[in-house]
């Protein structure tokens, strides 16, 4: 079936993303990569008597934490990244995850993870290294939309 939408094709590049947070309601911007959010489900299961057929039983949906990345840009982040640390554990977050067309341009619909700040990792450091410095937020999911 032919994509009748301009500029997108589904080429399924990682880059091809765009991802945000907001926590407590404030934006803290474009970060470089998402990672979690999976879902899964741990089914019950019971086999009857007489060597029935297994039966599953309803269960509900578990999602795996959310880490997002950027770059530590000093100027930008580390007040923010202070502020971040007082959160965790006390705040609610939202991660939006927006695909992204080969023009750069948001098309489809938002997904969006919610739950609590659980965790702000700074980055290293390394007097040997020209890496960039990344610093790392995560969101323990307690809802997914989109």
């Amino acid at each position: 079936m032919a994509d009748n939408l301009a500029g997108i094709h589904d080429q399924g590049s990682e880059q091809q993303w765009l991802a945000t947070l907001s926590v407590d309601g404030n934006d803290y911007g474009i970060f470089d990569k998402f990672t979690g959010g999976d879902v899964t489900s741990s089914v019950v299961k019971h086999r009857p008597g007489g060597m029935g057929p297994e039966i599953t039983y309803l269960s509900l949906p578990v999602y795996s934490d959310v880490t997002l990345t950027k770059v530590y840009e000093s100027h930008r982040d580390h007040d923010r990244v202070a502020a971040l640390h007082a959160m965790v554990g006390r705040v609610l977050a939202t991660v939006s995850l927006q695909p992204l067309g080969d023009d750069g341009h948001p098309f489809g619909n938002v997904r969006s993870y919610s739950g609590r700040l659980i965790g702000v990792k700074d980055g290293g450091t390394d007097s040997n290294s020209n890496a960039a410095r990344m610093f790392e937020v995560d969101i323990a999911v307690e809802t997914v939309s989109g």
